[in-house]
């Protein structure tokens, strides 16, 4: 068992969220990750040499990444994808990829648990 009192041996290791956006692009494709992150490409291509990921755009790197993360467990690719930018009942219709930049990404995961749970919105 770990002592939850052990001081973490680098920190930096979990906050950095470079390794979170290098796995969205290798599983989407460059172009489409900087769509739904709502950048320019050209901003991904800087931050994967090293240019400072804003805290505001690290933590829409993260919910992206856990929402997609869930939305995969429940629906084939292409399925999660279409999900993302449909019209969702469990949203009051909104679009997911809009929630998810005004809310974050727990409405999202929630209603991804309700789908996954066979409920009806």
């Amino acid at each position: 068992m770990i002592d939850p009192f052990v001081a973490l041996k680098d920190s930096r290791a979990l906050a950095d969220v470079r390794p979170l956006l290098a796995r969205l692009v290798a599983a989407y494709g460059h172009n489409p990750i900087a769509r739904l992150l709502d950048v320019d490409a050209a901003m991904l291509t800087r931050w994967k040499r090293g240019a400072k990921i804003s805290p505001a755009m690290a933590h829409r790197i993260l919910d992206l990444h856990a929402v997609l993360a869930r939305a995969l467990q429940i629906f084939a690719p292409q399925v999660a994808t279409q999900w993302l930018v449909g019209h969702e009942p469990f949203l009051n219709e909104a679009r997911p990829i809009d929630v998810l930049g005004v809310r974050g990404a727990a409405p999202l995961i929630e209603a991804l648990d309700a789908i996954a749970a066979g409920a009806y919105a």
